[in-house]
């Protein structure tokens, strides 16, 4: 699972002196976790359109964390698996809260899945939801290809739930609507 952090603003910012203390500096996070060492690969890497972007990456290694997991096919049952991605959502929240960074994120797409998913929890009976898909909002911002917010659907009974999460992991909008077949 990767995060990437806009740690040195957009390319016109860029102060490159800081890359190695930046990089030192989270890792040094990782190895004092209060809830355990998370293993992790931290570094810079260019992202946009030319690749002039600099940003960090931080990978959490999914093997030795359990921390990773994949969006689910459509048409699914989010009951198979709610449990479990709620202690996985409730684990990497955990964790992004006591890095405490300052500057944007970027979140992964499985992230953005288990904020949607933990919004419709307040309203709905998530177990009961079936993921229907997801979209990308599109953006004018040519080095974001790839970054996009994005928009999760969920089928609740005889309603379609729709969940816009920004891609730093913001509640965009909720929107229900009766499905086509029950209108």
């Amino acid at each position: 699972m990767e995060i990437v952090i806009n740690l040195f603003g957009d390319p016109s910012q860029h102060k490159v002196e800081r890359e190695k203390e930046e990089v030192e500096s989270l890792l040094q996070k990782f190895e004092s976790y209060p809830g355990g060492y998370v293993p992790a690969e931290v570094g810079t890497k260019n992202i946009g359109k030319g690749a002039d972007w600099l940003v960090v990456s931080v990978t959490i290694l999914s093997g030795a964390t359990g921390l990773f997991f994949a969006i689910p096919a459509a048409h699914k049952k989010v009951r198979e698996t709610l449990e479990e991605w709620d202690r996985i959502f409730k684990e990497v929240k955990r964790l992004l809260d006591w890095l405490s960074i300052k500057k944007p994120v970027m979140l992964p797409d499985e992230y953005l899945f288990l904020e949607a998913l933990s919004r419709l929890d307040e309203e709905c009976e998530a177990s009961e939801l079936v993921f229907l898909g997801v979209n990308k909002i599109p953006t004018d911002n040519p080095s974001l290809q790839g970054f996009e917010d994005m928009v999760f659907s969920f089928q609740d009974g005889g309603m379609i739930e729709s969940v816009a999460v920004s891609r730093s992991g913001k509640v965009l909008w909720h929107h229900s609507v009766e499905s086509a077949g029950n209108a």
